[in-house]
């Protein structure tokens, strides 16, 4: 079977053990069939119940992933652990996979304390805010891309260069790829890579 493409109907709470999916069919039958499993974002979960389909229970962080919390809309790819490249599959306890987030709807940029990408969904403008402050022993990079055509804003009321007036927002082409990459250094945000991935800072 191949794998199938959906998105999380609501948001996951880091702990939680039930996700709820906009739309799932198991291919996975009772006995001795490969189990279900599914990629939340970058986190690996598997489908321990599906009797509440598309409500599922899983067992979060699975083969390596940080289990993170998830917000509503975000990409889920599921299917039989054997429908999975076996690259996917050679993560370790001891080596933990970089979270991956998604931001379908506007708002405030939760800060990681682990590097991370941020994958933005919405279909329309996504407007988000990042907290001005930032712990001085922050030393992570957060990289954004837009994986839909609209020109998203990312602001940062203390200014990415300082300035809270002309370096405020960055601004992303209405592109599909667009990307911003920001390191936090020192209690500020610094952006490491802009105008080159179709963002422009003003």
């Amino acid at each position: 079977m191949a794998l199938a493409v959906t998105s999380l109907n609501g948001a996951v709470a880091q702990g939680a053990t039930k996700i709820k999916l906009t739309a799932f069919t198991n291919p996975s039958s009772v006995g001795i069939s490969p189990k279900t499993w599914a990629l939340v974002d970058g986190e690996y979960v598997s489908v321990e119940d599906a009797s509440l389909s598309p409500t599922l229970s899983v067992a979060r962080g699975m083969n390596g992933t940080l289990a993170v919390a998830h917000n509503t809309l975000a990409p889920v790819v599921y299917g039989l652990t054997s429908d999975f490249s076996q690259l996917a599959f050679q993560g370790s306890d001891s080596i933990r996979v970089a979270p991956v987030a998604t931001y379908s709807v506007n708002g405030a940029f939760t800060v990681p304390y682990v590097d991370q990408t941020v994958y933005i969904t919405k279909a329309g403008v996504c407007a988000l805010t990042l907290d001005a402050t930032v712990p001085a022993d922050l030393a992570i990079t957060v990289k954004f891309i837009s994986l839909t055509a609209n020109a998203h804003t990312l602001t940062y009321t203390a200014g990415f260069y300082g300035n809270t007036t002309t370096s405020d927002v960055a601004l992303f082409a209405a592109t599909v790829g667009a990307s911003f990459t920001m390191q936090a250094k020192n209690g500020l945000w610094i952006p490491i890579a802009t105008a080159d991935d179709g963002v422009t800072i003003g």
